[in-house]
């Protein structure tokens, strides 16, 4: 969604006259499909250990934009305007703090005290991560941002966006859809794999499943609605369930909880996947898993790339392993690849979208080099193995 709206917006500021008209290819309609559509929706540019990541606060400044384009027509998306990272070990407590010293506009310190009043989070201390930093609903948030795409592309001469649903074993059809258009660009996570649409040892990538539970709370209006908190797991809110009934409105809030790190083909048990989030989040908010209800179990595949120089960073250019000797699963002659962003989607798609939409428009990886001089390190890592 992040490169279809660049292509318009480059488009509708560079080349209003040019004809662009963009299909999206999908199993499923928007935001409801893969990893994204049970995310925990945590936007911010830190590390685990309170580092900004490579390009980190770029990239959240450009996340906002899509952000804000969307919430034109989905105010909802956007579930909190901050976030609470907290402390479990001293060590991990002195690294906040110099994430504090550092980086003050976008993380407040919060001492023991403060966090124990204010949010009734017990642990060492942590930050509240904001001007930006926020939290989002993300299946709300690409209903949105589709439908400003949409809008955009009426603004040039001639341009449309349309999201269109495909049979993930039509391979067949699939092609002969392909054909019709001047670029492609494969943009699935974990699907890219599953679907067989690229070679499995084409990219320098592992599949990581993720669990997580929601959990329903009745809606008391003498509480305070919980936060959400990040501390390697994290607490995340969801929207909440309103029911109608005699005239009066009920609702119940509802958060989520993850996620497991599952590298193995067999899952956790649910009962696994609850003992395990329980031990590491009870701490933080006793009250959801003593007074909440477990509504359900949600799964998740992330495509994790591996880690470089600059830690993990997106897969992003043009796909071509005719160079290498190996055959295409796609067949096309200008084919982009667009991938492996991982837990880190919300943070990196903005940046990473636009100067991929910027590359497809003038056809050329050079416009990825200016702003990323290694953007094809997943290349050289491959031709190395």
């Amino acid at each position: 969604m992040s490169t279809a709206y660049y292509l318009i917006d480059i488009a509708t500021k560079t080349r209003p006259n040019d004809k662009l008209h963009i299909t999206i290819y999908d199993i499923r309609n928007v935001g409801a499909g893969g990893a994204s559509a049970v995310a925990g929706g945590l936007m911010h540019p830190f590390s685990p250990r309170g580092k900004i990541i490579h390009f980190g606060e770029s990239a959240l400044e450009m996340s906002k934009v899509l952000v804000k384009a969307a919430a034109k027509h989905k105010p909802d998306c956007v579930l909190r305007d901050h976030l609470i990272r907290v402390a479990l070990t001293s060590k991990n407590l002195a690294q906040l703090q110099d994430t504090a010293s550092k980086y003050g506009s976008l993380a407040t310190w919060l001492s023991q005290e403060d966090l124990y009043n204010n949010y009734g989070i017990d642990c060492l201390g942590g930050l509240k991560l904001s001007n930006g930093c926020q939290v989002i609903h993300v299946p709300t948030y690409l209903e949105g941002l589709l439908i400003e795409t949409v809008s955009k592309a009426r603004q040039l001469t001639s341009g449309n966006v349309k999201w269109e649903l495909i049979k993930s074993n039509d391979k067949e059809a699939l092609d002969q859809k392909l054909k019709q258009h001047d670029s492609i660009i494969m943009s699935a996570g974990s699907g890219l794999l599953h679907d067989n649409l690229v070679e499995e040892d084409s990219l320098p990538v592992q599949l990581v499943r993720g669990q997580s539970i929601e959990i329903e709370m009745a809606n008391k209006s003498d509480e305070k609605a919980t936060s959400a908190i990040l501390s390697g797991k994290y607490i995340s809110p969801l929207p909440s369930l309103t029911q109608e009934g005699n005239n009066s409105i009920a609702s119940s809030q509802r958060y989520v909880i993850g996620a497991t790190h599952e590298f193995k083909a067999t899952p956790l048990t649910s009962s696994e996947v609850k003992e395990e989030l329980r031990t590491r989040t009870y701490q933080l908010a006793p009250h959801l898993w003593e007074e909440g209800k477990v509504d359900k179990i949600t799964t998740g595949v992330r495509m994790q790339s591996h880690r470089g120089i600059f830690g993990r960073m997106p897969i992003i250019g043009q796909y071509n392993l005719e160079a290498t000797g190996e055959s295409d699963i796609i067949n096309h002659d200008h084919k982009w690849i667009f991938t492996g962003l991982s837990s880190r989607g919300l943070i990196y798609h903005g940046l990473f979208g636009k100067w991929l939409a910027n590359a497809v428009l003038n056809d050329s990886e050079e416009c990825l080099q200016n702003e990323f001089e290694e953007f094809d390190w997943w290349r050289r890592k491959q031709k190395k193995k």
